[in-house]
């Protein structure tokens, strides 16, 4: 029966035990199963032992297509832990193999046999590029990581790193959504010409009609839903605000301003946000708005004896596998494999900051400043048409070469060869129809910030909202200049404290 598999054009089969071994394993097992006990060991608090294992995983998944997805929680679940070194490490590595995807040649032999691989498997079997949002915030925990041994230079170069990344995603995301369209059109065609010659049926299915199946229209409408357009194509707050942070640090009043103007266009009713940008723009005597003429800036520096709260609250969204069901030529209903967001519950209202100025009680509360919901989501809406197209278009290649081998089969006249091709090709169909979860987890869902005066007698007594028995004193040193207080939340109860003094 082989003689007829290697005689076909596409030779589909005998590439299938190929493709097992060179796509990583989430070509079969989806990369969310994969990683749920060590994220569930992250949320639990075990943050030494995920931090620990997490590390070996991104070791022993290095040189495979998974190794950023690895090296991104490896790296965020050790900073939690305080393995600043092992952190910084990780983050590098993703910063290198993201590096090496945008320098790669459009055409050259890897990229090639990736894309047979994506056509005959599924999207699992190219390397994971890492979302947009995940070139910025890897350089945002680098300089959290500097800032955590003491290196304010080491910290600024990766602060710069952050802004520069920022501006490139929105062109870079632009690129590739022309490049996937283009790559789509040579599919469809290909599907066309080979459909002709097995029985000429129309093989073009524009996603204005995938888009009407309900699991589809639900993952669509929900990601639309939860995409802020304030924020703008990719605009990522939090990095507005560590900008705005690491200029006041080297008191640059000037660049701040900029990025509490961006910020105020991302987040108009955020009160703070109002009064940062106020405070800048009277200490160096720019024009404020109208809108912000009765807002009024803070009594104190924003870059002197000050003290930062950062709150990293719950959970990303992370993708989970569904599936659509569709009718196709040559197989009519099928059901395609395609990730979808699950989003997590928020975890706490906020943090109550206590401290004593000028010898009186006085209480501040974190405010949000980014919603990593929003952020996901508008990137993820804006992929979903090529992204469900390209798989249904991939579904559709791998079910003419299915066709293609059964109707040799059956041409040979043995009836062994038809039900062996039968066979073979269903399990090749099954095992290759998993949904791409690949993602970074350990994000948090958003992040809240708040700033007071250097207290009076050197203490912070921080609450979170609503949650008795988790407070925490902080105390601070007579000559810090600017104090960063950093909080993962990982549940209600289980908060992670970081002090960085400056």
């Amino acid at each position: 029966m082989d003689r007829y598999f290697y005689n076909l054009k596409w030779g589909v089969l005998p590439l299938a035990g190929i493709l097992i071994l060179v796509s990583g394993c989430s070509s079969i097992i989806d990369a969310r199963k994969q990683k749920q006990p060590f994220i569930d060991e992250y949320y639990s608090g075990d943050i030494n032992l995920a931090a620990k294992k997490l590390a070996e995983k991104s070791a022993d998944r290095s040189d495979s297509g998974d190794e950023l997805m690895w090296a991104l929680e490896a790296g965020t679940a050790n900073y939690s832990a305080g393995e600043y070194l092992t952190s910084l490490h990780e983050f590098e590595q993703s910063e290198a193999l993201i590096q090496d995807f945008d320098h790669r040649a459009v055409i050259n032999a890897r990229a090639a046999g990736s894309e047979v691989g994506s056509a005959l498997t599924n999207a699992n079997a190219l390397p994971y590029q890492g979302m947009y949002l995940d070139r910025v915030m890897l350089n945002a925990y680098k300089a959290l990581n500097y800032f955590a041994l003491n290196d304010s230079a080491g910290a600024q170069v990766e602060l710069r790193r952050m802004r520069a990344a920022q501006k490139q995603v929105v062109r870079k995301f632009a690129d590739e959504i022309r490049t996937s369209q283009k790559e789509i059109d040579a599919q469809v065609q290909k599907n066309q010409q080979q459909s002709r010659t097995l029985g000429n049926k129309n093989t073009s299915i524009p996603f204005s009609t995938i888009v009407k199946t309900p699991a589809v229209n639900q993952a669509y409408t929900s990601s639309e839903n939860k995409a802020n357009k304030l924020y703008g194509s990719l605009a990522n707050p939090f990095v507005s605000y560590f900008s705005a942070l690491g200029y006041l640090i080297e008191n640059n009043y000037a660049e701040a301003l900029v990025d509490f103007r961006n910020l105020y266009r991302m987040n108009p009713h955020n009160k703070q946000v109002q009064r940062d940008y106020v405070t800048a723009a009277t200490r160096i005597g720019s024009k404020i708005p109208g809108s912000l003429a009765k807002v009024p800036p803070y009594q104190y520096p924003l870059n002197n004896k000050i003290v930062y709260v950062v709150l990293f609250n719950g959970r990303a969204p992370a993708l989970k596998q569904e599936k659509f069901q569709i009718v196709l030529p040559y197989v009519g209903y099928t059901g395609i494999a395609f990730p979808r967001y699950e989003y997590f519950p928020i975890l706490l209202p906020g943090l109550e900051v206590a401290y004593i100025d000028n010898k009186q009680e006085k209480l501040a509360r974190t405010e949000q400043v980014a919603d990593f919901d929003a952020i996901m989501s508008q990137e993820y809406h804006d992929k979903l048409p090529s992204m469900i197209t390209r798989l249904v278009v991939s579904t559709l290649t791998k079910e003419l070469a299915s066709y293609a081998i059964v109707h040799s089969a059956r041409q040979s006249g043995s009836s062994g060869a038809e039900i062996g091709a039968y066979a073979l090709t269903g399990i090749y169909k099954f095992m290759f129809n998993t949904a791409d979860t690949r993602g970074w987890e350990t994000l948090p869902k958003e992040v809240q910030v708040t700033h007071v005066p250097m207290p009076d007698d050197g203490m912070l007594r921080i609450s979170p909202v609503g949650v008795a028995g988790q407070g925490k004193e902080i105390a601070l040193k007579k000559d810090t200049r600017i104090a960063i207080v950093y909080i993962r939340a990982l549940s209600a109860n289980n908060l992670i404290y970081k002090l960085i003094e400056l």
